[in-house]
């Protein structure tokens, strides 16, 4: 049982680098997806089975929303209704 927990931990761990990438950050070349190249060039750890898992619609590239939807976007828990975060960014 700890060895699932630690492998599970590893696991989610590895992948939290991908979720706190903003899609623009991933989006290298500014064309509105992201390739398995971005993908990696921002998590080095990702695999091609977790890009083809996240390509929903099969074309090889993520949209915004199958990378959203895979990584957890980029929202701003910190963030308030003018934009601000409470550290001042």
């Amino acid at each position: 049982m700890k060895k699932l927990l630690i492998i599970s931990a590893a696991a989610l761990f590895g992948a939290s680098a991908a979720y706190a990438t903003p899609f623009e950050d991933a989006d290298a070349n500014g064309d509105g997806v992201v390739t398995l190249e971005e993908l990696q060039a921002v998590n080095p750890d990702a695999t091609e089975e977790e890009f083809d898992a996240a390509d929903t619609n099969g074309d090889g590239m993520l949209s915004r929303d199958e990378y959203d939807a895979a990584f957890g976007g980029d929202d701003d828990d910190d963030a308030d209704d003018t934009g601000y975060d409470e550290w001042g960014g």
